[in-house]
């Protein structure tokens, strides 16, 4: 592993300890039944994380002038919020476990459930880290829903298979964790686009529906042989061995350089009655968001402990996956959003062939993406935080898992003889997430959509 000059100088030991407290909803946590090389689920992380320099009232302190006081009748006000169980939520996580939702004086009950869109249209939660899709359509039915912030945007999304595949003729007729209503699912058409494989399910695959963790147990017990997912799942299976990352599949990366031109691909949103009754704890939730997504590039070796913690995966699972969403697959984690990012949503169905009828838009993106918050927060735009930060210089796009991984542990004051997070497969070629195969040489027809000539 390298030693970079220029991180030495960049980087400085860290002083302050940061309390890991957890209280969130576990039961349906993946169990990482295996203890591979590069971490252990459940180990004493204040072993392995050294000393991290944060304070969260020094981080809201810039941001204090623009938050308004909280009503008396408001500070006991118990705040509903939820997220979904992969890595584009980690911002929840993160705001309890530094201590910023203590720091800005929010009390914050955080759930993890595959049913956010469905609680925030009820009202049964008025915070929520959920997909872009299944909340628009809850929206569009009229969901008192808006998005004050950016949360995910671009992707990704992984297409993880069996390690007994070797080629892409053995993908097809296999049984595939995605049911006949997914033939027009952006994220399966691209993959079949890189592969060049058949994109009708019903004709070519063995369908079946479950949910991202669900498959992964059922490819780990040989009862499935394909599956897309979020992670940490496909970081699980190729940590474990029983999965490989076939294919990545992005949302709207219309440009190339990883860094802008995203669609959007998970959300972060507030009830709006919510927010219209409770402007000043609003305010506040908005900003919390947003330095915890920073905490992400400020602090990623913690992060991804964070994120392992919650998550019940080893550290290394963690780490990975910090790595991939702030480095490998580009800066997709952004607070910042704008109508560019909706023009790009609504443009890949159009690269992509997808039927007016299959596609979920917003209907009114001036009344769904109200950006006051942010302006209300006080918060600099991400491409001012990376600038100010030196995010880009400190940790370029493109490095190597093992670069990144050294690069983290400096700034977190971990000893780089540390053994957690290096996993072999991941040291020696942790930045492909796409594995090489034999091309599919069948005889089948290659209908994915953007492959018409129609």
């Amino acid at each position: 592993m390298k030693t970079h000059k220029w991180m030495a100088l960049a980087l400085s030991a860290a002083m302050l300890a940061v309390a890991l407290a957890s209280c969130h909803d576990s039961s349906a946590q993946p169990q990482n039944s295996n203890q591979p090389q590069g971490g252990q689920q459940g180990a004493d992380q204040s072993q392995t994380l050294g000393k991290v320099d944060y304070d969260p009232q020094e981080a809201i302190a810039p941001y204090l002038e623009y938050l308004p006081e909280i009503p008396e009748a408001d500070k006991d006000y118990v705040i509903e919020m939820g997220y979904n169980n992969c890595d584009h939520m980690v911002g929840a996580i993160i705001g309890q476990d530094t201590g910023l939702y203590d720091a800005l004086g929010l009390h914050v009950n955080i759930t993890k459930t595959g049913q956010v869109a469905s609680a925030m249209a009820s009202g049964e939660m008025v915070v929520g880290y959920a997909g872009f899709g299944g909340l628009i359509q809850n929206y569009n039915k009229g969901a008192r829903v808006i998005m004050p912030a950016g949360s995910h945007l671009g992707g990704a999304m992984y297409l993880v298979v069996s390690p007994e595949i070797q080629s892409l003729d053995e993908v097809v007729g296999k049984t595939l964790d995605m049911g006949e209503g997914s033939n027009y699912s952006t994220f399966w058409l691209e993959i079949c686009d890189k592969l060049g494989i058949p994109s009708d399910i019903t004709n070519y695959y063995e369908g079946s529906s479950m949910g991202d963790e669900d498959a992964m147990m059922a490819l780990r017990a040989g009862h499935l042989d394909i599956f897309t997912c979020c992670d940490p799942y496909a970081s699980i299976a190729e940590e474990e061995g029983f999965g490989k990352i076939l294919a990545t599949a992005w949302h709207a990366d219309v440009k190339e350089d990883k860094s802008t031109g995203w669609g959007i691909h998970c959300g972060y949103y507030i009830n709006e009655d919510f927010a219209e009754q409770h402007p000043e704890l609003t305010t506040r939730l908005v900003l919390a968001h947003c330095l915890s997504l920073k905490y992400m590039y400020q602090h990623p070796y913690s992060a991804g402990l964070m994120f392992a913690k919650t998550f019940g995966t080893s550290d290394a699972v963690g780490l990975r996956t910090m790595y991939l969403k702030t480095n490998a697959e580009g800066r997709t984690m952004c607070w910042t959003i704008s109508q560019e990012n909706m023009d790009n949503y609504a443009k890949w169905y159009d690269m992509l062939g997808v039927p007016e009828e299959e596609r979920t838009l917003v209907t009114d993106v001036d009344g769904f993406l109200d950006l006051s918050w942010l302006d209300k927060c006080g918060i600099e735009d991400f491409q001012t935080f990376l600038k100010e930060e030196n995010i880009d210089e400190i940790q370029p796009l493109g490095m190597s898992y093992a670069d990144w991984l050294y690069m983290a542990e400096t700034i977190d004051g971990v000893d780089h003889n540390s053994g957690v997070g290096k996993v072999d497969k991941w040291m020696e070629n942790g930045s492909k997430t796409e594995s090489p195969i034999e091309p599919y040489t069948g005889d089948g027809v290659y209908i994915a959509p953007m492959h018409t000539t129609d």
